[in-house]
């Protein structure tokens, strides 16, 4: 469901951006004509491969309907999540609200296309036949450019940004990582996973890592707090780069495979006390 819209509205945009460069092309215009016939056939597909998802898929119609009532769903926390996004963003040390199966930001791409989907379709068609041009053209392009910036974010995080791309995966199997969807969608993972996680859990390595977590920076040996070692770690096994806030060189990571000797030798320098300095598994290992 997700394929025949996203592939049709990628080949939309593109066109129509490749029409509106080459408006003013000489004749016989034939990149506008190209561009031209390209966005009627994604047009068309984007009217007839939603339906046949929806039909292939149609033992899931009860996951469809919870979605779409998800999607339009907002709680307090997603207003929260919204507000302090753009913060998170730059600062990784401030914590966002949990999220259910869809956080505020894919909520409000998901009400942009379902509300604008009859739109395109109804004044594209209109557009198509040329008996009233110029109001649905009007419409189009302003229902286009107001979709944008919704949809390259969506794009960016899902392709660009290092913390939510790891998800990209999920479009093509079906399946996400259960780390990454516990830290991304937290809310939701305790509803559907909680009580079934590995026996681990009730050996106290939870609480330890609650504790602060403190690395140095090889560079500049200047020393960094981050809140928790569950913080840290969540930041190491996204392969998210750290860099030290004083030099801005990057500090360097033991390791960022789950290796059972670091994971131990984190537990015992955690257990005995150790978290009032800052763990070094080797000579050369910074955190």
């Amino acid at each position: 469901m997700h394929w025949s819209l996203a592939l049709p509205f990628v080949l939309l945009y593109a066109s129509a951006l490749l029409m509106f460069a080459f408006w003013g092309e000489p004749q016989p215009r034939l990149i506008h004509t190209v561009a031209g016939w390209i966005h009627r056939v994604a047009g068309v597909c984007l009217i007839v491969f939603p339906p046949l998802a929806i039909i292939r898929g149609r033992a899931d119609w009860r996951m469809h309907v919870e979605n779409m009532r998800e999607g339009w769903i907002w709680h307090r926390e997603d207003i929260r999540w919204l507000i302090l996004f753009p913060k998170a963003a730059a600062d990784s040390r401030i914590a966002l609200p949990e999220q259910g199966k869809f956080n505020a930001a894919e909520k409000l791409n998901f009400m942009m296309v379902s509300a604008t989907y009859p739109l395109y379709i109804a004044t594209g068609l209109l557009i198509w036949s040329q008996s009233v041009a110029f109001f649905p053209w009007l419409a189009h392009v302003i229902v286009a450019v107001m979709g944008m910036p919704l949809i390259g974010g969506h794009i960016f995080m899902a392709t660009i940004n290092p913390s939510t791309r790891i998800g990209l995966s999920g479009m093509f199997t079906g399946m996400v990582d259960r780390e990454w969807a516990k830290h991304h969608y937290r809310s939701w993972y305790r509803r559907h996973f909680e009580g079934h996680a590995p026996a681990a859990h009730t050996l106290g390595f939870e609480s330890l890592l609650q504790r602060p977590a403190m690395i140095r920076c090889d560079t500049c040996n200047e020393m960094h707090t981050f809140p928790s070692w569950e913080h840290l770690l969540q930041r190491v096994f996204q392969v998210e780069p750290l860099f030290c806030p004083k030099c801005e060189s990057e500090i360097g990571i033991v390791s960022a495979e789950a290796d059972p000797e670091v994971a131990e030798a984190i537990l015992h320098h955690l257990a005995t006390g150790g978290a009032n300095l800052p763990f070094r598994e080797g000579p050369a290992s910074a955190a």
